[in-house]
């Protein structure tokens, strides 16, 4: 029986789990589980890029920002 242990963020929202290497060796033998733990998460660098310009817009005045609320009703979220 696999046993993972969680981490949260200060709201509750699960964020991380960890688990026992045994019990990573009994996944790892399930056909394509280990290349997905070989998958890079990181942000890809346009994505980075992309941020950093809208913060500068951001801060230079040059982007209209709505409260959460609101962009949730907007966006259906």
């Amino acid at each position: 029986m696999i046993t993972p242990q969680f981490t949260y963020d200060n709201t509750g929202n699960k964020v991380g789990v960890f688990l026992a290497i045994d019990d990573w060796d009994q996944l790892k033998k399930i056909p394509g589980v280990e290349e997905l733990s070989q998958t890079d998460p990181l942000v890809p660098d346009w994505q980075i890029e992309l941020g950093k310009k809208e913060l500068h817009n951001i801060a230079e005045g040059n982007t209209e920002l709505i409260e959460w609320n609101v962009a949730k009703k907007e966006f259906k979220l």
